[in-house]
């Protein structure tokens, strides 16, 4: 569930179930017109969400990294090509992770060194 909660403390679901903008009546599905035009519609609308990127994602969380910047931390993300990644949560003696790629990451593994150590999360996503 996706969800704000306001000031007031009041939830505010944002994922409700889904109810269609029209009805098809018996009446309307037994004229052709009527019923070309609708999956006419309908096909258009389901070529558009094929169309959409939605990029796959993976998560890495509570790695432990140290502050040398020699060890290497590979994360094995598998989008058989370029993927971005970022910080999503930080906890260390510093205020900000130190987080370097280095060349040895392939289309299939991030591999990082860590200049300063803490606990890391990280999102890596397919870049398409």
């Amino acid at each position: 569930m996706s969800a704000i909660v306001g000031l007031t403390n009041i939830v505010r679901q944002l994922d409700r179930s889904v109810q269609p903008d029209e009805v098809v009546t018996p009446a309307d599905a037994a004229d052709a017109t009527k019923l070309s035009r609708l999956f006419t519609r309908l096909l258009s609308d389901v070529a558009d969400l094929r169309r959409r990127f939605a990029p796959r994602w993976v998560e890495f969380e509570d790695r432990v990294v140290d502050a040398t910047g020699t060890t290497l931390y590979r994360f094995s993300h598998n989008f058989d090509g370029r993927a971005r990644w970022w910080v999503v949560d930080w906890s260390g003696a510093t205020t900000e992770p130190r987080l370097v790629r280095q060349p040895t990451s392939d289309n299939n593994t991030l591999v990082l060194v860590s200049y300063a150590a803490g606990t890391v999360t990280l999102r890596v996503e397919a870049a398409g």
